[in-house]
């Protein structure tokens, strides 16, 4: 009887002792709202109402893991996914639920972090995080897809397949760095498609932030080669945080578009106000006059940490031949043209969950 319970005795302290050493943690967002775009078209104004998912930050279900091996290594996984939940599909209407957002596993240490497999590209984390909206709702910045609709093969600028990533430790003093690899698997010939490099380098320490970020990713076509530049910064001043960007996307073809960006967000209440302005000057002689404006703001009252309302109003001024409208996750217009050189509106209110 005494064997039996000093075996439970050693069997529940190793059970505490791994359980110490390792963890696995299930995590995820639940947004959605409803949103109003409205467009000048051939055949008058038009407005599309509707019900959008991922208005404030993107609805996901994901596990991520770390086990301590010992001697300050540790052994770290992440895999993502995206949630429709409007729809309740995976990835869009009819797809499957999969790891797509990111799918990582990673080696940890005092030398930094070795990260393995589908993961955000430095030059795409530089421009969301200087945007006060992030990469979502009405009020999102356009300038990781600015050479789409250009002629320009649509690049994997956000993600990036098949990546080897590098970043600094985080006891240098505020320094940080980001490196990537992304190889071109199963292609041949000189030509290596898919294939991805950049990196990520800044401060970020007390109230001020600040990063540069460079990028190059590999075409089937030379042309459709394209190089990617952006710096950002950020000021906590307490009253207001003052945030903003200039970022560059150019294809071997000549196409080249230029962004600069200023936001801000304002403790107000028991919520934050947000607003931003963004200009897009297209470089490309033949549609110098082709520019767009958009202006954003909006405001997000917290029930709680977790949770939060939201309402964003943005507007998109387009100049010359462009057709830019403002767009959402699940709405925007079909079956119409869009007049050039008119202005296009977006209105939504929704409701954020994490978990």
């Amino acid at each position: 009887m005494k064997k039996s319970l000093l075996a439970l005795a050693m069997l529940a302290s190793f059970a505490g002792v791994a359980s110490a050493q390792s963890s696995v943690t299930l995590f995820g967002i639940v947004d959605a709202g409803v949103a109003r775009l409205t467009a000048k078209t051939t055949t008058g104004s038009k407005s599309v109402t509707g019900m959008v998912n991922s208005g404030l930050n993107s609805s996901r279900l994901g596990f991520r893991g770390v086990e301590d091996l010992g001697g300050g290594l540790r052994a770290a996984f992440h895999i993502e996914g995206q949630l429709f939940n409007d729809s309740g599909d995976g990835r869009g209407t009819g797809l499957p639920f999969d790891f797509q957002r990111r799918s990582t596993v990673s080696l940890l240490g005092g030398f930094g972090e070795v990260r393995l497999g589908r993961d955000y590209t430095p030059t795409f984390l530089n421009v969301s995080a200087y945007d006060v909206f992030g990469t979502n709702s009405v009020g999102t910045s356009l300038a990781t897809s600015m050479l789409v609709g250009l002629g320009v093969a649509n690049q994997g600028n956000t993600r990036q397949n098949n990546s080897v990533g590098y970043f600094l430790p985080g006891n240098l003093g505020g320094f940080t760095g980001q490196f990537m690899f992304g190889f071109a698997e199963n292609t041949s010939g000189t030509r290596k498609a898919n294939q991805f490099i950049g990196t990520r380098l800044g401060y970020a320490a007390g109230p001020l932030s600040v990063h540069g970020a460079y990028g190059e990713s590999q075409a089937a076509v030379a042309a459709n080669d394209i190089k990617y530049a952006s710096i950002g910064a950020s000021y906590d001043l307490g009253a207001v945080k003052l945030m903003g960007y200039f970022a560059r996307e150019k294809a071997d073809s000549g196409f080249r578009v230029e962004a600069a960006q200023i936001g801000a967000s304002v403790p107000l209440g028991q919520g934050e106000l947000r607003t931003s302005f963004a200009r897009y000057d297209i470089k490309t002689t033949a549609l110098r006059d082709a520019d767009w404006n958009k202006f954003a703001i909006g405001y997000g009252y917290n029930l709680s940490k977790r949770t939060q309302l939201y309402s964003t109003y943005a507007r998109v001024s387009n100049k010359g031949g462009q057709v830019k409208t403002v767009t959402d996750n699940g709405l925007g217009f079909t079956g119409v043209t869009i007049l050039g050189g008119k202005t296009a509106t977006g209105l939504e209110a929704g409701i954020r969950h994490i978990f």
